[in-house]
């Protein structure tokens, strides 16, 4: 088996290219992978921020963008034509690792050397836009029930390379079966394009999520995908806002889930600022 690549799906926009910095720092700093950036750039010029990425050393390359459907615009898609892409830089042994960029890790998870996904609790696939699609992709309804939870998974999917066209290929296709769509339909296209493929999926458990930010950190990685009044990613949505993203103006215990999304923003906007980078790795490597 060969190694496993850390590939993060990001659009071209400064919402996502500071969250892709925030994502890179993380990873160089509190694990041994070096991340690759495929950017869905829409025909245009990187956004500054994935300039800086390049500047700092991270791997970046450009793709097209995949967010029309048959009937509208759905940016959730990328993920999926990112896995297409992800494979072109990879060994046939290799296993992509495929991230959303509102991710940071605590420490180096030890991902599997199979098909999986990490589990999330609120997933259910007994609602009825899952029954349309599953009806529209021509699966047998008894086909996901008999799945159990082994479906109700997301980011960071492991992907073996050797499956990762055909299964990006099925995935853009279940996407496409769910009209209207949700933010979470493009995790329930993952686990239907896998049933279709017969591929079957480890459930993993490496992730916190940040609905509660106080929560005492146990997990190797944080999904900051939620947010409450307190801190939320979109709060940090237009070009104008994000600047403040990098200057917290609250506090919280360093051991929590917020405390630790706060702590790695300040650290990597020294790493950024070009005047500390080399310490900022020197105090991580130290512990």
């Amino acid at each position: 088996m060969g190694k496993h690549r850390i590939v993060v799906s990001a659009e071209n926009n400064g919402y996502i290219g500071w969250q892709c910095k925030l994502f890179y720092y993380s990873c160089v700093t509190r694990t041994s992978f070096q991340p690759l950036f495929i950017v869905h750039a829409m025909g245009s010029e990187w956004c500054p921020d994935f300039q800086d990425l390049v500047k700092a050393g991270a791997l970046v390359r450009s793709a097209p963008s995949y967010i029309f459907t048959p009937y509208d615009s759905y940016p959730p898609k990328n993920t999926a034509g990112t896995l297409l892409h992800a494979a072109e830089y990879c060994d046939p042994d290799d296993l992509i690792v495929l991230c959303d960029p509102d991710m940071i890790f605590v420490r180096e998870p030890a991902f599997l050397d199979c098909l999986s996904g990490d589990f999330y609790s609120y997933m259910n696939y007994d609602h009825p836009a899952a029954h349309t699609a599953a009806e529209r992709l021509s699966i047998p309804w008894e086909a996901i029930a008999e799945r159990g939870d082994s479906l109700c998974c997301g980011v960071p999917y492991v992907i073996p390379v050797r499956y990762a066209r055909d299964l990006a290929h099925a995935w853009l296709a279940a996407v496409d079966a769910f009209p209207p769509r949700h933010w979470t339909d493009v995790m329930y296209a993952f686990g239907m394009a896998c049933v279709r493929l017969g591929l079957p999926i480890t459930l993993t458990r490496v992730v916190q999520q940040n609905q509660t930010p106080e929560t005492r950190l146990t997990a190797e990685m944080i999904h900051y995908c939620l947010g409450t009044d307190l801190w939320d990613k979109r709060h940090f949505f237009l070009e104008e806002e994000v600047p403040a993203v990098w200057h917290p103006t609250m506090h919280a215990e360093r051991d929590t889930i917020l405390g630790e999304i706060l702590t790695q923003i300040e650290e990597a906007r020294e790493f950024f600022a070009g005047d500390g980078s080399a310490a900022v790795i020197e105090r991580r490597a130290a512990g």
